[in-house]
C-alpha cells in the first residue's frame, strides 16, 4: 500500500468511527483491532461494550490508467471481505468501499447483481452484510449506506466483555 493509500485507508478508518458516533449508543470504538483473532478495521461495541458488535472491512477502489474505476475488481473485493466477514462473530458487519481520487467523477459504487442477490446474506437467511459507500473528498467524508445491514446471530457476550477488559477504545464517551 502506498503513503496516500494509507493515509486515505487511515481517513475512511476515522469517518466510519465518526458514523459509528452518530448512530450507536455509547458505543467503543477500536480502530485496527484484533476481534477473536480476526483484523478488523473498525470494530464498535454498542452501549458501553454490552450491546451489539458492528465489524467493518474497508477497500480502496481501484482506478485504471485512464481514471475510470474497474468495477469488475471492486466486485471480486467485495466477495473477498464479505467471504472473511462469515467467519467474524459480530451482529452487524459491513463492507466500506472507498473513493479517494480527487479530481475524477466519482461514480457510486454498486456491486453487480449477481453479488448483491447472494453473497451479502448468511446462508440461513439470518444477517446481511451491509455495504458503506465512503467518498473522501476535499470537503471531508461522506458515508452513504448502500446496502442497510441486518442482524447476525452471534453469541458474543463473553467475547465483547474479555475484549473491552483487555483493550483500550480508541473512541468512547465519558462520563
Amino acid at each position: 500500500m502506498t503513503t496516500n493509500e494509507q493515509l486515505q485507508h487511515g481517513r475512511a478508518k476515522n469517518a466510519i468511527l465518526a458514523f459509528f458516533e452518530r448512530r450507536l449508543s455509547v458505543p467503543k470504538i477500536y480502530i485496527d483491532a484484533n476481534w477473536d483473532s480476526h483484523p478488523i478495521d473498525v470494530l464498535a461495541i454498542d452501549r458501553d461494550g454490552v450491546g451489539d458488535v458492528h465489524a467493518v472491512l474497508i477497500f480502496l477502489r481501484k482506478y485504471s490508467t485512464d481514471g475510470d474505476l474497474d468495477d469488475p475488481e471492486d466486485d471480486e473485493m467485495t466477495l473477498k471481505l464479505v467471504d472473511s466477514l462469515a467467519a467474524i462473530p459480530a451482529n452487524f458487519k459491513y463492507v466500506a468501499a472507498v473513493d479517494f481520487e480527487r479530481n475524477l467523477p466519482v461514480e457510486r459504487y454498486q456491486p453487480g447483481m449477481s453479488v448483491m442477490s447472494v453473497a451479502f446474506h448468511s446462508p440461513d437467511g439470518i444477517g446481511r452484510v451491509g455495504l458503506l459507500h465512503i467518498n473522501l473528498s476535499a470537503d471531508g467524508p461522506a458515508i452513504e449506506v448502500r446496502l442497510r445491514p441486518e442482524r447476525f446471530r452471534a453469541k458474543i457476550a463473553k467475547l465483547a466483555d474479555d475484549y473491552i477488559q483487555q483493550h483500550e477504545p480508541d473512541w468512547q464517551v465519558r462520563a
